[in-house]
C-alpha cells in the first residue's frame, strides 16, 4: 500500500486530517480507501469446498479460498475467474454474488472483498504461482482459515446451498388393505388407527394422512389419533365417517419432503394387513 508524503499534484507537504491526507496548498486529498479484491466459493459434486494453500504472504502456508486483487480495467467478475484459473487451474462461471466484506490486514490495510459462488466448467486442479496446494475439503473437516472474510463467505455459501435445495414430496408411510371397524359421526374429524400398526408404519399421532377407500373411491385428508395397541381398530370419526362404511377397505398414506437429489434413495415404510387387520407384511 503506497504511503504518500508529498502531494502528487503540486509536490507540497501533506497534512493528516483524521483518516485523510490533505495538501495544504492545492487541497488534493488522499483517501485511505479499502483495496478491492475478490474470492471464490466453489464446491464439487460431493459438496466439498475448494481451498488453496497460500504460497505468499499474508498468511503464507495457510489455507484460504482462491482470491486476489482486482487489476486495472478489470471487473470483479473477470477478476475472480482469473484468480481461480491462476491459483487452481480450473475454469468456471459465476452463479451469484455471496456478499461484500471488509477485513483489516497488516500489509495492505483494509481490504474490500467481494465473494462469489462459482461453478466449475473445466480444467484440472493444479497449484499456481501463488499457491502450493489445491484441495477439496469436507464442510465438516475444514482446516484453519485465517481470514475472517473468507470464513464469512464459506458460511454464506453453505447457507445458500442449504436454503436453495429443491424439495419434493414423497411417500413416507403406507397402510394398505385396512378394514374399517367403526364409523362415528359425532366426533371431531380424524382417523383412528391401532397404535401398534401406526408405530410399524412410522406414523405419529396428529400426523396428516390421505385416506383412500377402495370400495367407493372416496378420498380424504385428515389427521391420525391412536387407538388401543393391538386392537386392530380403524375408525373413521366425524365428517370422515361419511366417506366409508364398516367392513370397507382403506389405503392410508402419509408423505414427507426430501431434497430432490435424495428422492430416489428414499424408501417408504409399507404395512400390508390381512382381512382381520393383522399385520401380514412390513416393507421398507
Amino acid at each position: 500500500m503506497q504511503k504518500w508524503l508529498y502531494c502528487p499534484v503540486c509536490k507540497n507537504n501533506l497534512i493528516r486530517k483524521q483518516s485523510v491526507f490533505v495538501c495544504k496548498k492545492c487541497g488534493w486529498r488522499h483517501y485511505n480507501n479499502p483495496v478491492p479484491s475478490v474470492a471464490g466459493f466453489i464446491t464439487n459434486s460431493n459438496d466439498e469446498i475448494l481451498l488453496i494453500k497460500r504460497g505468499a504472504e499474508p498468511e503464507k502456508g495457510k489455507w484460504a479460498l482462491p482470491s486476489g486483487f482486482i487489476e486495472p480495467n478489470e471487473t470483479p467478475e473477470q477478476a475472480v475467474l482469473r484468480e481461480l484459473k491462476e491459483e487452481t487451474g480450473l475454469n468456471g462461471i459465476i452463479k451469484k454474488m455471496l456478499g461484500v466484506y471488509v477485513e483489516p490486514t497488516r500489509i495492505y490495510g483494509d481490504v474490500l472483498l467481494i465473494g462469489y459462488e462459482i461453478e466449475i466448467t473445466g480444467g484440472k486442479t493444479k497449484p499456481g504461482s501463488d499457491t502450493t496446494e489445491v484441495r477439496f475439503f469436507s464442510k465438516n473437516k475444514l482446516p484453519g482459515i485465517p481470514f475472517l472474510s473468507h470464513r464469512a463467505i464459506i458460511r454464506q455459501g453453505i447457507n445458500n446451498q442449504t436454503d436453495h435445495h429443491t424439495y419434493v414430496e414423497v411417500l413416507k408411510s403406507k397402510i394398505t388393505e385396512a378394514i374399517i371397524t367403526d364409523t362415528i359421526l359425532f366426533y371431531k374429524g380424524s382417523m383412528g388407527i391401532d397404535a401398534k400398526i401406526m408405530e410399524l408404519a412410522h406414523i405419529k399421532p396428529g400426523e396428516k394422512v390421505q385416506v383412500l377407500n377402495y370400495d367407493n373411491g372416496e378420498r380424504l385428508e385428515t389427521y391420525v389419533i391412536p387407538e388401543k395397541p393391538s386392537s386392530r381398530k380403524f375408525i373413521l370419526y366425524g365428517p370422515a365417517s361419511l366417506k366409508g362404511k364398516k367392513g370397507q377397505k382403506l389405503c392410508i398414506l402419509s408423505y414427507a419432503f426430501t431434497v430432490q437429489q435424495e428422492a430416489e434413495l428414499f424408501k417408504p415404510r409399507i404395512v400390508i394387513l390381512d382381512t382381520k387387520n393383522r399385520v401380514k407384511t412390513v416393507k421398507s
